[in-house]
């Protein structure tokens, strides 16, 4: 699996979270596109999950499979239920041009030069924060979530004895590398982790939030 790290963005107290990764396509049928509800006392929202099948063999498009991604993510004409409110156009084509740059950049990718097909998964979410924690948990910032602490960084615990088949949620690859915990109980690579959290607060995972300087 080939994945970005995910961000997160903030508009007037809507969050939205966009989260490009591909598989090599072995099976037989193209997974069905789903949404899945998020159940957080801070937040009220859902994720969906899009999917798109890069075929080399075909002379796959990455304008094409783009143009796909957005009407399905973003389409009046989706199956989907509609989001709540109107997503902003120039999210829009902001994320259009991200998809875009994503499929034609692993298209490309040394690692994948032997791979005929694969599968582009493109998740995004859209949250609305509950007015008391927004500030607290989630920052006023449009470009994301503040940073954790410098403190909080530097007390991650070192962990070691978790065996070859760990994998960084972040990198996405395995390896004897320095590997540090968060207190809510996930561990990610120690470099990995420390960047993550000097941009954003909370668990890659499961959105354990940080102590950020006030």
């Amino acid at each position: 699996m080939q994945s970005d790290s995910g961000s997160w963005y903030i508009d007037s107290g809507t969050l939205y979270y966009f989260h490009k990764f591909m598989v090599e396509f072995t099976q037989d049928d193209i997974p069905q596109d789903y949404e899945e509800e998020v159940h957080d006392p801070r937040l009220c929202g859902r994720f969906r999950y899009c999917h798109a099948l890069f075929d080399r063999r075909n002379d796959a498009d990455p304008i094409v499979l783009c143009n796909m991604f957005r009407d399905k993510l973003f389409g009046e004409s989706t199956r989907f239920t509609q989001w709540e409110h109107e997503v902003p156009e120039q999210f829009k084509v902001n994320r259009g041009s991200e998809i875009f740059n994503y499929i034609d950049s692993v298209s490309r990718a040394e690692i994948n030069k032997n791979i005929d097909k694969f599968l582009i998964i493109v998740k995004f979410g859209v949250f609305k924060v509950h007015t008391d924690s927004y500030r607290d948990d989630f920052g006023d910032d449009e470009s994301g979530f503040g940073p954790a602490s410098k403190s909080s960084i530097d007390a991650l615990e070192e962990v070691s004895d978790l065996g070859p088949e760990f994998e960084c949620v972040i990198c996405l690859e395995e390896g004897e590398k320095k590997v540090k915990c968060m207190p809510c109980g996930h561990a990610f690579h120690g470099r990995c982790i420390e960047e993550w959290l000097e941009k954003n607060n909370l668990c890659p995972l499961c959105r354990y939030a940080m102590p950020r300087d006030s």
